[in-house]
């Protein structure tokens, strides 16, 4: 069972990581390329990005959770109905929501909070990437139902030349042809549209495929269940966009255009560390739903242990490597011996601990949700997304100043981890688990 586990977790995690370096990539190279001040405009740009994948979470999850149970049920048929109707409802949302962005990203960059420094450079990025917003939307949810579909391992391979595609046009953009942050944006939009024909054609044309496209019903009744399924996933995925938000406005009000760039820094880690615990528990869904289906307890209870001692290790691994390497971190984007790179260096060793507690939260919620607990999974996510996080902030910051900003993370995740841990007694008490 253990080696069934890794066989799906392990891919997933390294796709998610790599999907990632997308925009890791885009810092490095902006940073190099047009400095500080550019390299916080795409900090302020992230909330955008972030917006795009969860509407493909919102979709993918709840639908691929479903899908599960039914192949789990031995239901095939109405699991192709779902996946057919879940593309083509996809698919328009997101051509719909690249016309939006693109044609008012100016109006998007003002409600992110750009201050003047970045605004311009924030505005040219995302209007740039909104051409590209199918693809990353139906990309994304595509990734997701590979996994579900028992074939994790082709989601690496797509992610992976994306990744190859984007670490080749990204110098090529930004140097040779001196197109600016608009070339960083154009590099990581053109790497996912190559990551969507990757994928596309493994659901359009393998016949291995377990699911098809056929001249479905269209059982919309299944968006009650789906949307409610996806929607914890999706807050999960939407949650680092608004934190950003709402860290910029205290960051300009206390530290400026300086503080936004360390806090750049910051999220670009985090970022990393939340892909490896989104990983593990995107990995572990799929099985956990499957076995749900089947109602197999044993299998559900062995799943969520070995997810549980996973985000352990890697927490504490994490946590040590920022701790030993925090300065050399802080090098690949800010040039050393500067007061940015020393302010950052300190506020990257507050900031770690978030990482011992955040995969414990991250992989309850997904648990809820494989066993169709959506309401407990809803909470969860809008506790560590929204609530807790903006409360810990004004908090920590109206006691700590400065420093606050930098240690509200970590307080948040205590909060929401206390909850978690009522959530699963709960649960497991009403199942027998």
């Amino acid at each position: 069972m253990l080696k069934k586990y890794l066989r799906y977790v392990i891919p997933s995690i390294c796709s998610m990581v790599i999907f990632n370096l997308y925009t890791l990539v885009d810092g490095i190279f902006v940073a190099h390329y047009e400095g500080d001040t550019a390299l916080a405009a795409i900090n302020v740009a992230s909330p955008f990005v972030t917006m795009i994948f969860s509407v493909g979470v919102l979709f993918a999850v709840g639908s691929s959770t479903i899908m599960a149970i039914y192949r789990g049920a031995k239901e095939e048929e109405k699991m192709h109905e779902v996946f057919t109707m879940n593309t083509l409802v996809i698919s328009c949302i997101a051509l719909f929501i690249s016309l939006v962005s693109f044609f008012h990203s100016h109006t998007i960059t003002k409600i992110l909070q750009a201050n003047k420094d970045v605004f311009g450079y924030a505005n040219s990025y995302i209007q740039v990437l909104s051409c590209f917003a199918f693809f990353y939307i139906v990309s994304y949810c595509f990734e997701v139902l590979l996994k579900a579909d028992g074939f994790p391992h082709k989601s690496i391979i797509g992610i992976c030349i994306g990744a190859c595609t984007n670490l080749v046009l990204d110098p090529l953009f930004m140097g040779p042809f001196q197109m600016g942050i608009e070339g960083a944006a154009l590099a990581t939009g053109l790497s996912q549209m190559m990551t969507f024909l990757f994928f596309f054609y493994h659901f359009a044309f393998s016949h291995k495929s377990h699911f098809h496209f056929v001249r479905a019903k269209y059982p919309f009744r299944e968006y009650k269940r789906i949307i409610p399924l996806g929607l914890a996933d999706c807050i999960s995925e939407i949650s680092p966009g608004i934190m950003i938000t709402a860290f910029n406005f205290r960051i300009n009000q206390l530290l400026g255009t300086n503080g936004l760039v360390t806090f750049t820094v910051l999220m670009y880690v985090y970022n990393l560390v939340l892909m490896v615990m989104v990983g593990t528990s995107q990995g572990t869904q799929p099985l956990i739903s499957y076995a749900y289906g089947k109602d197999d307890k044993k299998a559900i209870q062995t799943f969520h242990r070995y997810a549980r001692v996973l985000v352990s290790i890697a927490g504490i691994a994490l946590f040590g490597f920022v701790q030993v390497f925090a300065a050399n971190i802080t090098g690949a984007f800010i040039q050393a011996n500067t007061t940015n790179y020393m302010t950052t260096i300190h506020a990257l060793r507050l900031f770690s601990p978030v990482f011992l507690i955040m995969g414990h939260v991250v992989i309850t919620t997904g648990y809820m949700v494989s066993i169709e607990q959506a309401k407990k999974a809803f909470i969860l996510s809008i506790s560590r997304g929204i609530v807790f996080v903006i409360l810990s902030l004004l908090i920590c910051t109206s006691l700590f100043q400065a420093n606050g900003i930098w240690i509200s993370c970590t307080i948040s995740e205590i909060l929401c981890l206390v909850l978690a841990i009522y959530d699963i007694k709960k649960v497991h008490a009403k199942y027998k688990l």
